[in-house]
């Protein structure tokens, strides 16, 4: 994947940075749980000490690592070359009621904090000291709160800073706080000097931004290498066939043995082990554990006996027993969730002698009663081996391997099924098919969902090997990618013997993979747990195709929804501010010619790839351009609607009318069948019964329709159980053309790229227009045309198409204004073409907008940019 600008990476990855919350990059300590000379350290200014004239500041954000025997230690010793120092240390006496605590020489200041618990251990905290040497005073701010102490002298204006592990002659400490650092600034007088956001991701240097000075780093633990490499938490064996349950709240995983119950905290490297207090629990084939977040227990489940047994900590027991010995199982590797609103346990799936189920089965645990659930809508597969996880919206399941009638003499294979499953109505909804690449693969047992990302996250591995790997993947909700994230973790496949299952920590932000294995010779499982922090790092096999439908192909950079939270705010942002004519070319004011696009030098093979030239444009009364005869325009800022005659008809739809003939639009074209009723109803009328959202559907439908007759031959008709428009290319839709001429291509030829101009000339893509269920439309569009445009422009020759760039990259600005990657080519472009003072004022305009919206100064100079 080819290196994009700041700000595209911030809009393909910003929702899973909100919504799991972690850090990027830093320095992670190796503190008290290694040997002394393996413990980490950062220096500063030890070759050659840091100057400072009248005011010096050392500004970092610092967090702790969770769930550590040992936090006594040093954050930081500030040494100037007259031999001071100044230390912050974390104290951890109980006795002490607060453990930060600012050291002069050798005198404790009256600078000493706590901070919360939620805090210190799963956030950022920025931290600075401060030195006003000609008032002698020294400042520590921290969060928002700000100390002061008074200097009984001066100190030299020249220091060394060191984090962590110290070995400098007669300040040496090996005592480090389990700690995270990251983003060391210097300023003197206020003035960045230094700068080091220590995201390196490998290696023993950190160069500072400004380039002067390079910190030197012992031991290092780098945050980005655990966003890109599974760590091992952990690996022990425990007694008897035994299974796995997670607690998210607590971040706690539970191991259910024959003998005992194993406990282990997320970030922690202990474990608890509690046998039980009654003997054994007779464990039996297939049974798997769950965690009842209401009560606050773990189950253990049989689905063949009908029995869920529920454990007791305080007394270390368990309420029931399992017949035994039991022969087999139907139920191998079922798919399961707790599910709180009825507080019922949800099972679908397994396997056991030569039969694939389907069925949804539920335990209602109040009542202690088990029942069949019928499910209406897309069949079911019978599977085992598939990934299911719950959302806001319905639960969903992946793939699994199975055989359409349940028999495994009988055509067995996986399924490429992605399935939403709705508990409440009943019904069972296919969202789309995997593509081929899944051809192979199977699901550990849990999916990950994120409602407000729209992406799933699961581990899929073959299920034709014993020694294999697990990856993880993210994939859309809605169907149009998925990523490979993080390395790969091994893992022995044994059919059912083997197990593997994902989970998500929030309070830790990471990722937890558990695998076990059973022995059946030795009547011993082996538990490994691994953790990736979060948001992971794309793994070396990058984006690939999701799903089969042509149009769900196109993009072929990011999950297009992952960027939907900070394309909302831009659209908000912008509001109701109209598209500006932006070429820089058109500059009336400083005397500068009006330049024309010149031709690309096009191959033959180029030549006979352009389209058919389409009719010729005309201008509209309104201002905007349209075809000959009927159109629709959603790019531009609002919706606009052309009638046979070329007359501007939009306001003759009511605000009703206009969303629905967009939902019809969008849904047609993105998902190629339509919007079913119910989504309808649930979209307008979920506050009306059943007879009524008809009633209202079918009288809006009418009205809509008698309108689209001034368009010609289109329409609203239901096809296969959902609305859609037909025929579709009997008007010229701005947001169809695009989607078709992009689906699936990666090279355009000039005759393409000037079409695709065209149609983007008016704005953004519906930027005007505010509808929640619009957003994942509107950043899957602006990312599309980044995409297009931003590859088109890579292979374009500065020296021949200087202008054309230029005009590409004014479009590109529509939908990104802070496009670093446009900004430096249009600068280029610009110089090219002579136009200095106009390239100059390209960067300085950057620089304003990067400015205003990171709140802090663009870090690449005008030459650094060109270079």
């Amino acid at each position: 994947m080819k290196k994009k600008s700041r700000h595209l990476f911030l809009v393909l990855w910003f929702v899973l940075i909100c919504q799991i919350g972690s850090a990027q990059y830093g320095l992670e300590f190796a503190s008290h749980n290694m040997e002394a000379d393996k413990r980490t350290s950062l220096q500063i200014g030890t070759k050659e000490s840091i100057s400072f004239q009248h005011k010096l500041s050392v500004s970092f954000d610092l967090s702790f690592l969770p769930l550590q025997q040992d936090y006594f230690g040093y954050i930081f010793r500030l040494i100037t070359d007259d031999g001071v120092n100044i230390d912050l240390i974390y104290d951890r006496r109980l006795d002490q009621d607060k453990h930060f605590k600012l050291v002069v020489g050798e005198d404790f200041t009256p600078v000493s904090f706590n901070i919360t618990t939620l805090q210190l251990y799963y956030n950022w905290t920025p931290m600075r000291l401060e030195l006003d040497m000609d008032k002698k005073e020294l400042y520590f701010q921290v969060g928002t709160a700000r100390y002061s102490y008074r200097l009984n002298k001066q100190f030299a204006p020249q220091f060394k800073l060191v984090f962590g592990a110290n070995m400098m002659k007669n300040f040496q400490t090996m005592d480090v706080p389990p700690m995270r650092l990251k983003d060391i600034r210097i300023a003197d007088n206020g003035k960045l000097k230094y700068y080091w956001p220590l995201d390196e991701s490998s290696g023993t240097k950190s160069l500072d931004e400004q380039k002067k000075s390079t910190a030197e780093i012992g031991n290092p633990i780098w945050i980005k290498r655990q966003r890109s490499e599974w760590k091992t938490q952990s690996s022990f064996t425990l007694e008897g066939q035994a299974s796995v349950a997670f607690d998210k709240n607590e971040e706690t995983l539970f191991f259910v043995g024959n003998k005992r119950l194993m406990i282990s905290k997320i970030g922690g490297s202990d474990l608890r082990s509690q046998e039980y207090a009654d003997g054994k629990l007779l464990l039996v084939n297939g049974s798997q554990s769950l965690f009842d977040p209401i009560k606050k227990n773990v189950l253990n489940i049989s689905i063949d006996q009908k029995i869920v047994a529920a454990y007791d900590s305080t007394s270390r027991t368990w309420n029931k027993q399992f017949d035994f010995p039991a022969v087999g199982t139907n139920y191998w590797l079922f798919n399961k969730y707790f599910n709180s609103s009825d507080t019922s346990i949800y099972m679908i799936g397994g396997y056991g002698h030569f039969k694939y189920k389907a069925g949804v089965l539920r335990y209602h645990l109040p009542t202690q009663s088990w029942d069949s659930i019928p499910f209406t809508g897309d069949e079911i597969f019978p599977h085992y081996l598939a990934g299911m996880g719950q959302g806001k919206d319905g639960v969903y399941l992946a793939g699994g391997y199975g055989s359409s009638t349940g028999d495994q003499m009988l055509n067995p294979r996986i399924s490429n099924d992605f399935l939403k499953l709705d508990f409440k109505n009943r019904k069972s909804l296919k969202v789309y098919e995997f593509s081929s690449a899944f051809a192979d693969m199977v699901w550990a047992n849990s999916l990950v969902v994120e409602d407000s990302s729209g992406l799933f996250y699961g581990l899929i591995f073959p299920n034709n090997k014993f020694k294999t790997h697990l990856q993880l993947v993210a994939g859309s909700l809605k169907g149009t990618q998925y990523q490979f994230l993080g390395s790969s973790i091994p893992f022995d496949f044994h059919d059912i013997r083997s197990f593997a299952d994902l989970y998500y920590a929030p309070k830790s932000k990471s990722f937890v993979a558990v695998t076990l294995f059973y022995d059946d010779k030795t009547d011993l499982t082996k538990a490994t747990i691994y953790t990736l922090l979060a948001p992971p790092l794309q793994s070396e096999q990058g984006i690939m195709p999701l799903a089969k439908p042509a149009l769900l192909k196109y993009s072929l950079y990011a999950l297009a929804v992952m960027g939907l939270s900070l394309l909302i705010w831009w659209y908000r942002k912008r509001g109701k501010q109209k598209k500006q004519a932006i070429s820089v070319m058109e500059t009336d004011k400083i005397g500068e010619p009006h330049l024309h696009a010149a031709p690309l030098k096009e191959t033959e093979q180029d030549k006979s790839a352009q389209l058919v030239d389409l009719p010729q444009t005309k201008k509209v009364a309104e201002g905007f351009e349209t075809r000959h005869g009927a159109g629709i325009y959603l790019f531009g800022g609002d919706l606009q609607i052309v009638d046979l005659a070329g007359k501007e008809i939009t306001k003759k739809f009511s605000p009703l009318l206009k969303e629905m003939l967009l939902i019809f639009i969008l849904y047609t074209v993105r998902w190629e069948r339509g919007i079913s009723s119910e989504k309808l109803n649930e979209l307008f009328w979920s506050d009306k019964s059943q007879s009524s959202a008809r009633n209202n559907r079918s009288v809006n439908i009418a009205k809509l329709n008698s309108l689209l007759e001034q368009l010609g031959d289109f329409r609203v008709t239901k096809k296969s159980g959902y609305w859609c428009i037909e025929p579709m290319d009997t008007v010229y839709i701005d947001y169809l053309r695009f989607s078709r001429m992009v689906s699936n291509k990666k090279h355009f030829t000039e005759t393409e790229i000037r079409e695709l101009l065209d149609i983007i000339d008016k704005g953004g893509f519906l930027f005007e227009v505010d509808y929640e269920w619009l957003d994942n439309f509107k950043s899957e569009m602006s990312i599309l045309v980044l995409t297009t445009l931003g590859n088109f422009i890579e292979n374009l020759n500065v020296q021949d198409n200087a202008e054309l760039i230029i005009e590409i990259c004014n479009k590109i600005f529509y939908f990104d204004e802070i496009n670093e990657e446009a900004m430096v080519h249009k600068c280029r472009s610009l110089l090219q073409l002579g136009y200095h003072s106009l390239a100059l004022q390209c960067y300085e305009n950057f620089c304003q907008i990067y400015a205003r919206l990171y709140g802090e100064a663009y870090p690449k100079s005008f030459k650094d940019c060109l270079d």
